[in-house]
């Protein structure tokens, strides 16, 4: 009988040392995470839900989603979340001196990057600067220490709006997307952020490294942040300048796969270009995608864009449904992902 139970001791901690070690071989591009799209958009009730039909009309359709506070989305399990930043280096850009919160009125005075979907038409938002996001993002994550790497991709907005009755857009610039790398050193610290320079090594070429040496192991990277820069191509080159393989910066970016800075991907539709997700998942590449857009496939109840997500292998796939998230139309639809056996 004692040998039996010593047996049974033995065979518990080699279970335990052999798990420990399956996860010490687990790399960060081998974590799956459900993220949420837009995710400093509030809840849409009744209210707001006409107010935006008033104001753009059959547009509202695509618009008609929203998010609790940015700790209820990560208490949900959100892993993966997405601000969308205008830049304000003088500030007051979007300053709308009839709202009756004081509070957001002085933020939206100040200089610094400000987060919102459209101004004027649809700008209601759980945190009105980007350093207030990343700051949400840090009380929670002071609070869960040992989370999984959480993913923010930062989707910076200076597109020109098209009408004249709205603010127009300030171009972002080097000064303006190091302050964003700023406000995030601000909010998590150095050693909270998995930044390029921490996958890249001393090598010159990010791109290079991570399908030669690989990315850092899972177990290594909990508690930490990964920041992505999402943004148009001139954007992007901005932030490359002078710091190729991205050396220095906060943020991952979308380049070319063959460049020095290539580590992230944004690919959208997983139905279209399902191959292309596979083959830079292959090389060892992180992929967002998405598993629905503009409530399309939540009005019809159709799956066939996440079952194309997961048969990608995207690491990443963005939702306006993930489980527990608002649903202010009631068409009860919900993306999950596959549970590990």
């Amino acid at each position: 009988m004692r040998w039996n139970r010593l047996l049974l001791t033995l065979s518990l901690i080699f279970a335990s040392v052999s798990s420990a070690h399956g996860q010490n071989l687990q790399r960060v591009n081998d974590l799956k995470w459900l993220g949420s799209h837009n995710s400093y958009r509030p809840e849409l009730d009744e209210a707001s839900l006409a107010q935006l039909r008033q104001l753009v009309g059959a547009r509202a359709k695509g618009l008609e989603y929203g998010h609790p506070a940015i700790a209820g989305q990560l208490d949900l399990g959100v892993r993966q979340l997405e601000f969308d930043p205008y830049a304000d280096s003088q500030g007051g850009r979007f300053l709308d001196t009839n709202d009756p919160d004081k509070t957001k009125q002085a933020l939206m005075a100040r200089p610094g990057a400000k987060v919102l979907h459209i101004p004027v038409v649809d700008a209601r938002t759980h945190c009105p600067t980007l350093r207030d996001c990343f700051g949400q993002v840090a009380k929670w994550s002071d609070a869960h220490q040992n989370h999984q790497l959480l993913v923010i991709f930062v989707n910076t907005k200076d597109d020109q709006l098209g009408d004249p009755r709205l603010p127009k857009v300030e171009l972002f610039d080097d000064a303006s997307l190091t302050a964003i790398d700023q406000d995030a050193l601000a909010a998590f610290g150095r050693g909270r952020i998995l930044a390029p320079d921490d996958v890249r090594g001393p090598a010159d070429s990010l791109g290079a490294a991570i399908q030669t040496k690989g990315w850092p192991s899972a177990s290594a990277s909990l508690g930490k942040i990964l920041l992505v820069l999402d943004s148009n191509p001139r954007t992007a080159e901005v932030y490359r300048q002078g710091h190729k393989g991205l050396k220095g910066r906060m943020m991952f970016g979308l380049y070319d796969e063959a460049s020095s800075e290539a580590g992230v991907f944004n690919i959208q539709n997983p139905k279209t270009d399902l191959e292309r997700i596979r083959a830079l998942v292959a090389k060892g590449f992180l992929v967002r995608t998405r598993s629905d857009a503009d409530t399309d496939e939540a009005r019809t109840h159709d799956l066939s864009r996440l079952d194309a997500a997961i048969k990608s292998g995207a690491q990443i796939i963005s939702t306006d449904y993930y489980p527990g998230a608002p649903d202010p139309l009631g068409l009860k639809f919900v993306v999950q992902l596959p549970v590990a056996p």
